[in-house]
């Protein structure tokens, strides 16, 4: 009776340092760019079409998906009526894996999938395009390829993608960050350009984030609401 008693005790004892370990572990495991815990709010801003129209608003709910494939789904809904279908949907591949990031948008808007680590969505209402963030970037840029398929043709284009570290001041006087003091180590800016050299996207990211705080094209300005 002593003796298994003291095999339980020992047992419990070794599933009690296996948690601790796995909590510690899973604390020093980085955070995967675009694969939020949990859902995440986003209020984007569009201009108006004549240069005294008030800026329209929309907030954007994100919710995460896990796939049984590792792969990570993200759904956009407009945030009043979340209800509601989707207006796009993302498929990013498990973290580390070269699979193919897919997305969807609802209704007529198509198709697009990319094995590069960027897909972009121009002209879509919702922030749902995709940048090449990775850990450890910090300065520098690197030039992407993108393949899309129409009416049984294929073209191709060809992107910049940058990337600059940024400080809190800057972000603030800039006004791409408005919440409290972003905790993060630091502040990277990753901006796609096309081969004129036009401002496609760009993103403000914390350098140990899963989502971007800022995010600007030419139709809108979003911001991480919450």
């Amino acid at each position: 009776m002593v003796k298994e008693k003291k095999n339980r005790l020992i047992r419990r004892g070794a599933i009690c340092i296996a948690a601790i370990a796995l909590a510690a572990l899973a604390g020093e495991c980085p955070a995967s760019p675009y694969r939020p815990a949990a859902a995440v709010s986003i209020l984007s801003e569009y201009p108006g079409c004549e240069a005294r129209a008030r800026h329209r608003t929309q907030v954007w709910k994100v919710v995460p998906e896990g796939a049984p494939d590792g792969a990570t789904l993200l759904r956009f809904f407009l945030e009043a009526s979340s209800e509601a279908a989707a207006v796009c949907e993302l498929r990013l591949p498990p973290p580390g894996s070269a699979g193919e990031i897919r997305w969807e948008g609802m209704g007529r808007s198509g198709q697009k999938k990319s094995g590069t680590g960027l897909l972009l969505a121009p002209g879509f209402p919702a922030p749902c395009d995709v940048l090449p963030v990775g850990p450890g970037e910090g300065g520098g840029s690197r030039e992407y390829g993108e393949r899309i398929e129409a009416g049984g043709r294929v073209f191709s284009r060809k992107y910049r993608v940058s990337f600059h570290p940024v400080t809190v001041g800057e972000a603030r006087a800039m006004g791409w960050i408005r919440a409290e003091e972003p905790d993060s180590a630091g502040l990277i800016m990753v901006t796609a350009t096309d081969e004129k050299a036009r401002p496609v996207v760009k993103q403000l990211w914390p350098a140990d984030g899963s989502w971007w705080l800022y995010e600007e094209t030419p139709l809108r300005r979003s911001w991480l609401y919450r």
